[in-house]
């Protein structure tokens, strides 16, 4: 099973966390990693190679809330030692749950670009126009 790296500014990680736990419950090898006010980048990096390194995995998958912010910038920075690693930016609920979902389906490059076509499956614009998407209303929530 790959691990997987979720990490943010603020509380972005821990929200996702216990969303997650509320939809799905707890999963195994799964982590969340703030990057609060105060902590600086080499803080960040230290705790995100503790997970790295407690994972026993060369093969993560790291999911960062903003393309290019610090957060997804020190995942690329450590997986850099780690080359079968992914990094993907902009994470979302739908990204995490198709990582949890599809990361004992292939390789780490594999996962990754499953995860990409899943988020953008799940990214809609809702209007009352003729262009808009239909819903499907026939199931209960999530």
């Amino acid at each position: 099973m790959t691990p997987v790296i979720v990490t943010g500014h603020g509380e972005f990680a821990s929200a996702l966390e216990k969303t997650m736990e509320y939809v799905i419950g707890p999963q195994e090898d799964v982590y969340f990693i703030n990057f609060n006010n105060g902590m600086g980048n080499l803080e960040l990096e230290e705790k995100i190679r503790k997970v790295v390194l407690e994972s026993g995995s060369d093969e993560i998958i790291f999911l960062a809330d903003i393309s290019g912010g610090t957060p997804f910038s020190t995942a690329v920075l450590i997986s850099q030692d780690f080359p079968k690693s992914r990094v993907l930016g902009g994470c979302n609920m739908p990204m995490l749950f198709a990582a949890l979902e599809m990361r004992e389906d292939g390789t780490s490059s594999e996962i990754a670009v499953n995860i990409l076509e899943d988020a953008k499956e799940n990214i809609i614009l809702f209007g009352n126009s003729e262009n808009s998407c239909e819903i499907d209303d026939s199931e209960d929530g999530i």
